[in-house]
């Protein structure tokens, strides 16, 4: 939760952006220069806790309940998430805070203002973050790091060893190594070697491109419906009663189906993606759009059911996939580079998902023709003719993107979740215990000699 929660500032400021109307007024008054400076100084230092959370997952659990972590991962980041981004959405909005929160937790009163402000929301979650790194800081007390047991050999090296593991079910082999006990410098060529490996790059490939066929769904889709009249009030009745126990349930029982199988997992979670996900946003936003002249018992059900239908399989969808890479990182990990190795890759699935989110954008922005209004002097009536919405044509493009890339690189998804340990390993540990193994020998190979000549 402290993981998701560190992305709770930008969550709640990118959620006003996005779900305010006035904010959108005034887009063209924003100094746009300054908030891209100042997040990237705020995700710059948010990912120094991500490296540690990558780090503490590998090094806390042992080797056997190492699949758990991803569970815990994906619970966390959803709490998180919903916390930060759907909490300040439910708690900003004035109807839902005048009809709903004031009410229950007993306030006067304040029709028009939302419980919450954005400054107020980013100035408490930023306090809270501050808070929660301190205490880690002053009360988490770390085991001091034994030195390595690669150059060792003897008893000693068997005493480390025993001390190490006496009290887990790992195989000393698999120790994950710390960056204190082989330098920033050899941190970074081991990881420069392990981008070397074929099984790596065609991983690298599939992470930055598999978000692209559903970016749209992932971060347009939100907008448009808010664009077409869906209210925050029906976001935070949403929020409580589906999104938050999808993202905690869906991952326990995935790791109940597919257990030892994640990319079996993501790759049919990925299918429904890009079939029936898409199909059934386009429905919600038709039925969002039409609303508000829906008067019938049988409009209003209508209504209801593909919000929900929308956003319930986008968010089992996600969380599979979530869930899925997660573990299939934890069990690929190599132990001469340790936590570095979960952060490289988790790098590379947060870039795969960010790149494709300027894209879209920029594409709906390009190709969405506005429509022209004008207002009836005598009635006060609003009519638009003309204008064309790109979101419906760009969606069946990256559908069949989608299917291309299923058809290209499926198979090769298959054929990495085949591949042994080995695939993933540098193997400089190997060659490092052989160069330490051929110095014992040589040394003691020359101790002989002085003791034979001694002798003579």
């Amino acid at each position: 939760i402290s993981s998701a929660g560190a992305d709770s500032i930008a969550s709640a400021a990118e959620a006003a952006v996005a779900a305010s109307h006035p904010l959108l007024e005034s887009a063209k008054s924003m100094n746009v220069k300054g908030v891209t400076i100042f997040f990237f100084v705020l995700y710059f230092l948010m990912a120094t806790q991500d490296i540690a959370v990558d780090g503490w997952a590998l090094t806390m659990l042992s080797k056997k309940n190492r699949g758990r972590g991803p569970v815990c991962n994906s619970i966390g980041q959803n709490l998180g998430y919903f916390l930060s981004f759907v909490g300040f959405l439910a708690l900003n909005d004035a109807e839902s805070s005048e009809t709903m929160w004031r009410p229950l937790f007993g306030l006067k009163s304040r029709p028009g203002k939302g419980l919450v402000s954005l400054g107020g929301f980013i100035k408490f979650m930023g306090i809270f973050m501050l808070v929660i790194t301190t205490l880690v800081a002053l009360f988490k007390r770390e085991e001091s790091v034994l030195p390595s047991t690669n150059k060792m050999s003897g008893p000693m090296a068997e005493a480390l060893m025993s001390l190490d593991y006496s009290k887990k079910d790992d195989d000393p082999l698999d120790h994950e190594l710390d960056a204190s006990e082989i330098g920033l410098r050899e941190t970074y060529h081991r990881l420069w070697a392990v981008c070397q490996l074929p099984a790596v790059r065609w991983l690298f490939i599939i992470l930055l491109t598999y978000r692209l066929p559903t970016a749209l769904g992932d971060n347009v889709k939100f907008l448009k419906a808010v664009e077409f009249g869906l209210s925050k009030s029906t976001t935070a009745l949403l929020s409580p009663t589906l999104i938050l126990p999808l993202g905690i349930f869906v991952p326990i029982i995935a790791a109940k189906l597919w257990h030892g199988s994640p990319l079996r997992q993501f790759m049919l979670a990925y299918k429904v993606r890009l079939t029936l996900a898409p199909l059934l946003d386009i429905l919600m936003l038709w039925f969002v759009k039409r609303h508000a002249t829906m008067s019938s018992w049988s409009g209003e059900s209508c209504f209801w059911i593909a919000v929900i239908a929308s956003t319930g399989v986008q968010a089992i969808v996600s969380s599979l996939q979530f869930n899925a890479q997660m573990t299939f990182f934890a069990h690929r990990v190599d132990p001469a580079i340790g936590g570095s190795y979960m952060t490289l890759l988790n790098t590379a699935a947060n870039l795969g998902g960010t790149w494709p989110a300027s894209l879209v954008m920029y594409l709906v922005g390009r190709f969405t023709v506005p429509p022209d209004c004008s207002i009836d002097a005598d009635s006060g009536i609003e009519t638009c003719v003309g204008g064309r919405d790109a979101y419906v044509p760009l969606q069946i493009a990256l559908s069949a993107v989608g299917l291309l890339w299923i058809f290209f690189l499926g198979r090769r998804v298959q054929h990495i979740a085949d591949l042994p340990d080995d695939a993933w390993r540098t193997h400089l540990l190997d060659e490092e215990t052989t160069a330490s193994d051929d110095e014992d020998v040589e040394l003691a190979w020359n101790t002989t000699r002085k003791d034979v000549g001694k002798r003579e």
